[in-house]
């Protein structure tokens, strides 16, 4: 379970002055103090229904220790539902806890734990989809290969989970098991979508008839499996370069062709099902597909191949590690005929207006020279805070709380952040990863609308 910690404002100064001579009384807590989520995020459940854990998070002071007595406030933002309590106080060791009930429609469900003076942490969940509870009659297993190699062939397993109805069932988990040895099994990343499939992989260095079934909900064993056949990888396996070498594109975007390899026996007879990992390794790109697995024809290609946002050389490897000639190295190189990244705009502005600590949304976007967004994934665009009119003076980094550095998604990086302090500001939107748009591109640097926090 990740730890998220957020850090409070200095806390102000309290003066009382008491009766006869009485002692000087100070809030609980005191400067430094913060918010941390301790568990029960990110959980799953049946719509309508209380989490299985309880949702926790705890006060602490800037020494680490617990802070008694602060006021934990539970509030619904998204998906209905309901906590119990709504209110309590931390105990001798800062924490607080409440139950969560899920809201009655199937799909995302958060809620915000609140103490004033403090701050916010989030909290979600998912509510599982339609469908009644998964049959192990009607259920589906499949694999994409009958057959593979030992050590380097990869089968894909399929698990579509229905109901008695045959609908699919969302929010189900799904774990795979494998007869005989040397398995190596990858389960499924995540319950079941909408769509009721979820898939995993099997991989074995033993040859042998393997048979693959599956559990959902770790208590309903489904009746299909699927056999696979690992064979003894081919004497003198090989790997060769089929196409996609010594292209040219625009820095940023794909190139025309995938380049694909093919992997023979020693008679130069294809090899099916032999798993080929596409790797980049310079220029700074990315892949779709970097996982393949050899056809029947020993052909495997990969899905893309988008070139670095800096024109100049990009290289990516073909790796089959069992295979005689492996890696096999593609070059492309990227050109600078405007296809590449060009400057950041804002497509969400800040709110010209806001309260000390209101969190708000700003979205800045990779372009090329004629404002089309890049969609290039993975590169980090971070936020300065400066005071308006004062661009070049120092910057108030410390007064924007939230996670100021993003990776981009598609081309756009999205922020959700607050400023602590009142005033009016500008952000500015940087990243050290486009040396070619200067040392913390782009330049001139790229600011917002202005901002303007009350008290």
């Amino acid at each position: 379970m990740r730890l998220t910690r957020l850090f409070a404002l200095p806390a102000a100064t309290f003066a009382f002055t008491a009766c006869n001579g009485g002692d000087l009384q100070l809030p609980p807590g005191g400067p430094g103090v913060q918010l941390e989520l301790i568990d029960g995020n990110e959980q799953t459940g049946d719509p309508g229904t209380v989490l299985g854990s309880p949702i926790v998070v705890r006060v602490v002071d800037d020494e680490g220790n617990g802070v008694a007595g602060r006021i934990v406030s539970w509030a619904i933002s998204e998906g209905g539902g309901s906590t119990s309590p709504q209110r309590g106080a931390t105990d001798d060791g800062g924490q607080a806890q409440a139950q969560w009930t899920l809201g009655p429609e199937p799909g995302p469900n958060t809620l915000s734990a609140t103490v004033e003076g403090v701050g916010s942490v989030i909290f979600t969940a998912t509510a599982r989809g339609a469908g009644g509870s998964p049959s192990a009659s009607q259920s589906e297993l499949t694999s994409d290969q009958s057959s593979i190699p030992a050590d380097v062939g990869l089968a894909t397993i399929t698990v579509v989970v229905r109901d008695d109805d045959g609908n699919p069932v969302e929010g189900a988990t799904v774990e795979l098991q494998a007869t005989g040895g040397g398995n190596t099994l990858t389960q499924p990343s995540q319950p079941t979508g909408a769509d009721g499939t979820v898939t995993g992989t099997l991989q074995s260095h033993e040859p042998g008839l393997k048979t693959v079934s599956a559990t959902v909900n770790g208590r309903i064993p489904l009746d299909a499996t699927a056999q696979i056949a690992v064979t003894a990888q081919p004497a003198g396996t090989r790997i060769e370069l089929i196409e996609g070498d010594g292209q040219d594109a625009p820095a940023g975007t794909p190139v025309a062709v995938e380049p694909a390899v093919r992997v023979t026996d020693a008679l130069g007879q294809p090899v099916a099902g032999v798993t080929v990992t596409f790797v980049v390794t310079g220029g700074g790109g990315q892949v779709a597909g970097a996982n393949q697995t050899t056809s029947s024809e020993g052909i495997a290609s990969v899905g893309s191949w988008t070139l670095g946002p800096a024109p100049g050389a990009n290289t990516l490897e073909a790796r089959a590690p069992a295979a005689q000639g492996s890696p096999i190295v593609f070059t492309a190189e990227g050109t600078s005929s405007g296809g590449g990244v060009d400057h950041f705009v804002f497509t969400t502005q800040p709110p010209s207006n806001v309260s000390k600590n209101q969190t708000f949304t700003v979205r800045v976007a990779m372009v090329d020279a004629n404002g089309t967004t890049v969609p290039l994934s993975g590169i980090t665009i971070y936020l300065g805070l400066f005071e308006d009119g004062d661009e070049d003076g120092p910057s108030h980094n410390k007064q924007m709380k939230g996670n100021r550095f993003v990776e981009t998604q598609g081309g756009v990086a999205e922020f959700h952040i607050s400023i602590d302090k009142a005033g009016t500001w500008r952000l500015r939107a940087l990243s050290d990863e486009l040396p070619e748009l200067g040392p913390h591109g782009p330049e001139p640097f790229l600011f917002s609308d202005p901002i303007t926090v009350s008290k």
